[in-house]
């Protein structure tokens, strides 16, 4: 029976460990509100004790006196952690982190408790006396001196951070070029967690008393990160900000309820420099946001023709670098010319009228997650997908503008074309999935080339037709309908490009 009592008990001692390490890594659930551990295992030794000096061994006197004793304490100092750390965790509850005393507040309250059942309890068994306390007093005198007046200073330290709440645990803060999260306040020192380089950095409080501090967790949960950027003086300041404003309206993790602000900082020796402020709703991934904006910033500067500037000393003659620029250029519009040659669709035109499509339309890029076509998107152009992979978004919730992907478009795929020849709204947005490159061929070179070709445009409508009446199981007479409204709905569009109007 006595080897049970004592096997219970060391299995429950064995289990406040796990206990105790989920209680300290709890602090969205319910474990949190489970006792501290540290004076339960007090609780639980100090009565395994008891028991083998007692009932297994059969001891008295002094020793049985002593084990009762540290029993009793146990017991009061347990009752006195229980209300100490409860009473934390409700004002945390109620008035959240900023609102709650300092933790080392709570420290000092156990502390003194401590001090106080401890010296109470030693003093009603008559084990301490008035010279025993002035010995102790010397001994403490002792240890706190002159070697110890750093110590004292970052507890003072420590004790006017958690007081003025300068930063709280879970703030990202930065002082002398050392920026991460809080993950700690201690006596003596803060810890911050770096995840840029992935370590942890403990720094002494009375350091961090002295420094300069900035808290970019003030505005949680918004954070407001920056970017700077350097564009061509070629590029009107208007349409810089347009630019930069665009690269992060459609970016999931930009808080777009929040300004977004484009400075012009100066005017560089080679570049107008700009500063792009925005607000983000995770500070920890501001990297790969701001590796993204940087991104999408590099091609859209690329698809309005320009590039972003560097000093650079060019010494090759001039005439070499046009004859290779213009042999890219060649090699560019014949893999265009192939690409529109491969297209089902464009098998009624003839190879001088593709090469002219593909000699008179640019090629432009978009980096992951740009919009080709947005829904709402005036431009009627259609597109050939030369590189990269795209995904056809349609509305998942019209409450709040959700997009579900319905399909994916690969190498050699045209879109966009309905809206070219017909006019008609987007029903589609297309998103670039990586990073791709497309033919974009605008309404007026399709005007060029058909109207001038009457043979191929109905062969283009037959074309359109037969793949909406497989996509939705027409039949011949459905068929034959849509391709008439084809033609119609086309023939009011190419009318309307030579300027005759919708009833001419």
């Amino acid at each position: 029976m006595i080897a049970l009592r004592i096997s219970l008990l060391f299995l429950l001692l064995l289990v406040t460990f796990p206990l105790g390490k989920a209680k300290a890594q709890a602090k969205g659930s319910h474990l949190r509100w489970l006792p501290s551990m540290r004076i339960v295992r007090l609780l639980i030794i100090a009565r395994m004790a008891k028991v083998i000096e007692v009932d297994f061994l059969h001891l008295s006197g002094d020793l049985v006196a002593w084990t009762a004793l540290i029993n009793a304490a146990a017991i009061s100092l347990l009752v006195l952690d229980l209300t100490i750390d409860y009473s934390w965790m409700v004002m945390h509850a109620v008035g959240g982190a900023r609102n709650t005393p300092p933790k080392i507040f709570r420290e000092l309250f156990f502390l003194s408790g401590c001090s106080a059942i401890i010296g109470y309890t030693l003093y009603s068994s008559g084990s301490i006396s008035g010279w025993g306390t002035a010995a102790g007093a010397s001994v403490l005198a002792f240890v706190i001196g002159p070697g110890t007046s750093s110590q004292l200073q970052n507890l003072a330290s420590g004790l006017s951070i958690q007081l003025e709440k300068q930063f709280v645990v879970g703030d990202w803060v930065e002082f002398e070029g050392i920026l991460g999260q809080v993950t700690s306040i201690s006596w003596s020192n803060t810890t911050l967690l770096d995840d840029l380089s992935d370590r942890t950095v403990c720094v002494a409080n009375s350091k961090i008393d002295q420094a300069i501090i900035v808290n970019h967790s003030k505005a949680a949960p918004a954070f407001k990160v920056l970017v700077e950027v350097g564009l061509p003086y070629e590029m009107r300041p208007e349409l810089a900000r347009e630019l930069l404003v665009e690269t992060v309206h459609s970016h999931a993790n930009v808080l777009l309820t929040r300004p977004i602000e484009v400075v012009l900082k100066t005017f560089n020796a080679s570049s107008i420099d700009y500063e792009l402020y925005f607000y983000i709703r995770d500070y920890a991934r501001r990297h790969q946001v701001l590796t993204d904006v940087r991104a999408r910033i590099w091609y859209a500067v690329q698809r309005r023709g320009f590039s972003i500037p560097f000093p650079i000393m060019d010494l090759r003659p001039i005439g070499g670098e046009r004859r290779l620029a213009h042999s890219e250029l060649i090699n560019q519009r014949q893999e265009c010319f192939v690409a529109l040659r491969s297209l089902a669709l464009l098998t009624p035109l003839s190879d001088r009228e593709l090469q002219c499509l593909a000699d008179s339309e640019r090629v432009i890029m978009y980096g992951v997650g740009e919009f080709i076509i947005g829904k709402q998107d005036a431009d009627r152009s259609m597109f050939v997908l030369l590189s990269g992979e795209c995904g056809v978004m349609v509305a998942a919730d019209p409450d709040d503008g959700s997009l579900r992907q319905v399909a994916t478009l690969v190498k050699g795929t045209l879109f966009g074309e309905m809206s070219a020849f017909t006019d008609s709204p987007r029903s589609a947005c297309i998103v670039a999935k990586s990073p791709v490159s497309v033919l974009k061929i605008s309404q007026s070179s399709i005007q060029q080339v058909f109207v001038k070709n009457e043979k191929a445009l109905e062969g283009i409508v037959e074309l359109i037709a037969r793949r909406e009446a497989g996509l939705k199981a027409f039949t011949a007479t459905q068929t034959r309908d849509l391709e008439e409204s084809l033609l119609a709905q086309m023939g009011t569009t190419l009318r309307r490009f030579l300027g005759y109007g919708a009833d001419a």
